[in-house]
Parts: structure tokens; C-alpha cells; sequence
């Protein structure tokens, strides 16, 4: 029996990254709106949030490049579907529900990660 917490490959929908829990590449992952609908598709209430964030965003703000707020809706939820499937992060959460403690908080292991993009901090690990 498979995973339900877990978005199964399929021809159309690339696997799960495997590599670095903490970016998601532009090749990775959910590559058109239907495809990161389906790969949301087992979490219905974040599905519901990333539709109406999606209805909601404007083609254009002042000051900011048209479409930017589409872009980061999708990018927000990319990360969002990287976080329910990526082994690491899968793993991580289970051990935490299973109350298996390995000795390194999360806020050490984010240490060096900005919070908001999960990029390896530029600013020498300080925070913003």
C-alpha cells in the first residue's frame, strides 16, 4: 500500500528532489499550474489556500515587474509540495512525530538557510 502523505512519480509528474532539501530547482518538481494542483492534490486544504492565493494575486502592483506576484504564489507552493515529499524533510517530520530526537534542533540546521527562500544565506549565517 503506498503513502498517502507522499506524491507518487508518475510519466507526467517529475519524482520527488533528491538532492538538497533546502532549494528547488527551476527544473524540478511540479513545471505547469495543472501539474502543482495534482502534485497538491493529497493535502486538499493547501490546495484550497494555493487556488485562492492564485485567484487573488494581481497581474501587476506598482513598482513591482508584471506578473511577480503570480510568480511567487507558485514558487511559494512549489516549496510548499517540496516540503510534504522530499525524503529528507519526510523522514525528518516523522522522526519528529515519533518522538525521535537526534540531537540537532531545527533552528541549528536552519541556521545557515534564509527563511524565506530556503537559499543558503549570503550575510555569514545572521539573521535578517
Amino acid at each position: 500500500m503506498s503513502d498517502p502523505t507522499r506524491v507518487q512519480a508518475t510519466p507526467d509528474d517529475p519524482a520527488p528532489p533528491t538532492r538538497s532539501p533546502y532549494e528547488l530547482a527551476p527544473d524540478e518538481g511540479p513545471q505547469s499550474l495543472g501539474a502543482l494542483k495534482a502534485a497538491l492534490a493529497p493535502w486538499p486544504d493547501l490546495l484550497a489556500q494555493f487556488t485562492a492565493e492564485l485567484d487573488a494575486a494581481p497581474f501587476h502592483q506598482d513598482g513591482s515587474e508584471p506578473m511577480r506576484a503570480l510568480r511567487d504564489v507558485i514558487s511559494a507552493y512549489r516549496i510548499e509540495w517540496m516540503a510534504k515529499v522530499h525524503p529528507d524533510i519526510v523522514q525528518a517530520v516523522a522522526d519528529d512525530e515519533a518522538g525521535i530526537d537526534d540531537g540537532v534542533p531545527l533552528d541549528v540546521v536552519m541556521a545557515d538557510y534564509d527563511p524565506n527562500t530556503y537559499e543558503p544565506r549570503t550575510d555569514g549565517g545572521e539573521a535578517a
